[in-house]
């Protein structure tokens, strides 16, 4: 990293989050919802591996909606 410039974390969440509204933009609702439901399920990401905990312990299963 070069160490005359400074990371800018607000700036690199924007990056990203423009960055995925970008890839989304032309998925139609059901295909946003099966890609969330992937997510979620295969995820090794802390809140992915916490709402499928989460699913397991409801006696109805959570919706990815």
């Amino acid at each position: 990293m070069n160490s005359d410039r400074e990371f800018d974390c607000v700036e690199y969440k924007r990056a990203i989050q423009a960055r995925h509204a970008a890839e989304s933009r032309t998925l139609s609702a059901d295909e946003k919802l099966k890609r969330r439901a992937e997510w979620l399920s295969e995820s090794e990401n802390p809140a992915a591996r916490l709402w499928r905990e989460m699913s397991k312990k409801q006696k109805t299963p959570v919706s990815s909606r």
